[in-house]
């Protein structure tokens, strides 16, 4: 049977932000289904020198059907360069004989839902008269979120931080082309985090946002930490948050962010009022009112991974796009 070879490009095209903020729903709406989706905890080998990993995520989905894995090698070294920080694929097997099917660009994949995700729970979360953006970073999901977010609401003024105040100009520059609505870079993280919604998305090791930036009606989405030795909001900062997921069992393992609330003494488990799913799904209650500072945690899914996969894949079969290869 032959497997169909597709590159960024052929996702970028055939998976466009809106269609891709729908899929997400889909995907986590699955984990708050029974049965819907099998996800182990994402594994990872680092490089002996720590210059790098390599992450794997396995997992099932139920609707459409699909095994599946993806296989990313992240080297914060390469960001600034053609390479990018992350690199990988997704590779999808056919549930009923566990033939390979497809295999795609998993760096594009990976940018693309990650921020489609975000613009689900944003949606999900935020107040509904939210306009205004914060940024913290200026790398491929800084990009990817400004393109998700006012999909979701009517964003009239975006700022955007980064610790390299003239690549934060640069990156806003570069944006303006693409967006109607002013996108300023600011000298500090506490202007941006003047926002209604705010984005983090850098690789920060430690902390930069602070708590006592936060206001009532507040959304958060803390994106950019994604290993349990990392963080990129204090620990007070999710202590006062109406704290959502995406997968309880990767958050309690993986967020550096609450784990270092949770070691601190400052919350428990219970803190996780629960899933971006179980909210979508009527489980749980999402924001209770416009005093509420809501937090989704996004660590990603397996699961966002190949529903993504399955709609580029029956897309490129629809039009003809990409590499047949006999297997």
């Amino acid at each position: 049977m032959p497997i169909r070879l597709l590159n960024a490009e052929a996702v970028r095209t055939l998976l466009p932000v809106d269609r891709c903020i729908d899929l997400m729903r889909r995907a986590m709406t699955l984990v708050a289904t029974e049965g819907g989706t099998i996800q182990p905890i994402r594994q990872a080998v680092w490089h002996p020198d720590k210059r790098g990993l390599m992450s794997m995520m396995p997992g099932y989905v139920a609707d459409p059907e699909w095994f599946g894995i993806k296989v990313i090698a992240v080297f914060p070294g390469n960001f600034g360069t053609n390479l990018g920080s992350h690199q990988g694929v997704v590779v999808l097997f056919d549930a009923a004989n566990g033939s390979p099917r497809a295999i795609l660009d998993g760096r594009e994949v990976t940018a693309l839902r990650t921020a489609a995700a975000t613009g689900a729970a944003t949606d999900a979360l935020a107040r509904k008269d939210a306009r205004t953006l914060g940024i913290f970073g200026y790398g491929e999901q800084a990009h990817t979120h400004l393109e998700a977010i006012p999909v979701v609401r009517r964003i009239e003024k975006a700022f955007v931080w980064g610790r390299d105040f003239e690549k934060a100009k640069a990156f806003c520059a570069a944006e303006q082309a693409h967006h109607r609505f002013p996108i300023v870079a600011v000298a500090t993280p506490e202007e941006a985090a003047a926002a209604d919604i705010l984005c983090t998305t850098t690789a920060a090791k430690e902390p930069y946002f602070e708590a006592r930036w936060l206001r009532p009606g507040h959304h958060l989405n803390v994106v950019g930490s994604s290993i349990p030795t990392t963080a990129e909001i204090d620990n007070d900062t999710v202590a006062r948050s109406r704290l959502f997921v995406d997968f309880k069992d990767s958050a309690l393992a993986l967020a550096g962010d609450f784990r270092r609330a949770k070691e601190a003494g400052l919350v428990s488990d219970d803190h996780i009022v629960g899933s971006i799913g179980e909210v979508l799904t009527g489980k749980v209650a999402g924001r209770r009112s416009d005093q509420d500072i809501t937090l989704f945690k996004s660590l990603g899914m397996v699961s966002e991974d190949l529903v993504s996969a399955d709609f580029v894949l029956r897309e490129a079969e629809r039009r003809g796009v990409g590499a047949l290869v006999d297997w």
